[in-house]
């Protein structure tokens, strides 16, 4: 068992406190360190519920009863030390309970927080209105191990300083290709590193196919295609450029990204990826059956994969992020679900308590080991010195991406709701233009140019405050 960082955090600040005491320096008495503000459990009696999404309601977080034995184990865990606070763990529809008033409303939900994968879309919170701020408590977390970038962003309700959730589950776009097949055939390039064929870069994944023939090309699941060009784009713009993350097409001046020459480059790559994939009508199945070197897809995909396809995981095959583009190489979030603490609990207090125990290192590594296959992902980058077996496995791919410091992502513009990203019709319609050949890169980027203008103009109009003109940090505008 390891110990956590809070543990040897004390240790060390007892130690200097120790050496201040004795050492001299004048001093006849220890500098106290700024104690962090950490969650408190009283022991008085209290009742808490923690509610699930029903298993047919959500795809992303149906674990099969999975998640509500792992939660059991938790709580009575919990309750052998704090025996007076009783947990109750509910199934819930939240968007009828929120809709109806609250009062009656959970303490702390698991609930689905970005397309694709939540159907029930009027359920879907698009603010924080409903939520404890966690803010003040960060340390809790960051005290027992460094947080993951993509682990972060959902933290902040992807954008913004505040912390209003802890992660549970997301899917990201991952690359897999048969290293075998690139080790074998590249044969004709033995003489020069750089003429061989790789996939660590955009424009070195654009020429496999001239290296490897017919083992070098690629099937694209057809649910990522239009999340991929999200994936080059801040690949290339960086979000150096983006005024706020949860505001992601806009630059502080208000104008879009898609003016930019990096976008232009960016629609581009897409442009030629597009023209790479073979078509296939079942791309997983190309790609295990040996008809494509190369597979963009979803990281459950590796569910299957790991059942199916021939060979060894981390030998034959692997799982990466994606290529690196001009501004740093990039993961993004396809769909996710985060706990939350309901801002009108009874016992707030005692909530974020056993919300800091349920997401602890051990806690998280144990819930991670036993639902990964659902779609669990660790809080804490360290989770491969919590648990060394994950160098092994076939989830080791996404594993390293939590490592990984040129992570990338930014969001469609949160505030816009229904109309933003693969929802919108007009960004539908432009990239399916590009796909079919009707519509060029640069047309492309043009109409997304005056859709996006527009629809900011509509919402300042409607009087919608824009994330990087207010000071208002309290959830997105």
């Amino acid at each position: 068992m390891k110990k956590s960082r809070r543990l040897q955090a004390g240790l060390l600040g007892a130690a200097l406190a120790a050496l201040l005491t004795l050492g001299g320096c004048g001093q006849t008495e220890p500098v106290a360190a700024d104690e962090p503000l950490l969650p408190k459990n009283d022991g008085r009696p209290a009742k808490l519920t923690v509610a699930i999404e029903s298993p047919e309601d959500i795809a992303l977080i149906n674990t099969n009863g999975a998640l509500e034995r792992v939660m059991k184990e938790i709580i009575v865990k919990y309750q052998a030390d704090f025996p007076d606070t009783e947990i109750e763990l509910v199934y819930d529809t939240r968007g009828e309970k929120i809709a109806a008033g609250g009062g009656n409303a959970p303490d702390i939900e698991l609930f689905t927080g970005q397309d694709p994968y939540y159907k029930h879309k009027e359920q879907l919170p698009r603010n924080t209105d409903w939520l404890l701020d966690l803010t003040p408590y960060e340390e809790a977390w960051t005290d027992e191990g460094t947080v993951s970038n993509p682990a972060s962003l959902i933290m902040r309700f992807m954008g913004g300083d505040n912390i209003y959730a802890l992660p549970f589950s997301y899917d990201q776009i991952m690359l897999y290709y048969r290293w075998d097949w690139f080790h074998e055939y590249n044969l004709d390039y033995m003489d020069s590193e750089e003429e061989k064929a790789s996939v660590n870069v955009w424009n070195r994944f654009l020429v496999v196919g001239e290296k490897l023939g017919d083992k070098g090309r690629l099937a694209i699941d057809k649910t990522v295609k239009p999340y991929l060009f999200d994936a080059l784009l801040w690949s290339w713009v960086g979000q150096r450029r983006v005024a706020d993350a949860a505001f992601g097409y806009y630059q502080p001046d208000g104008s879009t990204i898609f003016t930019l020459e990096s976008a232009q480059n960016a629609a581009e790559t897409y442009e030629q990826v597009l023209k790479l994939d073979m078509g296939a009508e079942d791309p997983i199945g190309a790609f295990i059956d040996g008809e494509a070197g190369m597979y963009l897809g979803t990281g459950m995909d590796m569910v299957r994969l790991s059942k199916e396809m021939p060979g060894k995981v981390n030998e034959d095959w692997y799982a990466v992020g994606l290529p690196k583009g001009i501004g740093g190489k990039t993961a993004p979030l396809l769909g996710w679900s985060a706990w939350g603490v309901n801002k009108d609990s009874p016992e707030p207090e005692k909530a974020v308590h056993f919300l800091w125990y349920m997401t602890n290192a051990d806690n998280n590594t144990h819930m991670y080991m036993e639902l990964k296959d659902y779609g669990v992902k660790p809080l804490y980058r360290e989770i491969e010195a919590y648990e060394p077996s994950l160098l092994e496995g076939g989830w080791y791919g996404e594993t390293d991406l939590l490592n990984t410091p040129s992570y990338r992502y930014a969001s469609a513009p949160v505030v816009f709701e229904e109309s933003t990203g693969v929802n919108n019709p007009v960004f539908s319609s432009l990239l399916s233009g590009l796909e079919s050949g009707d519509v060029t890169a640069g047309e492309m980027l043009v109409g997304l140019d005056k859709e996006y203008a527009r629809l900011l103009e509509e919402y300042t109009a409607g009087g919608g405050k824009l994330p990087w003109q207010t000071d208002n940090t309290e959830g997105n505008p």
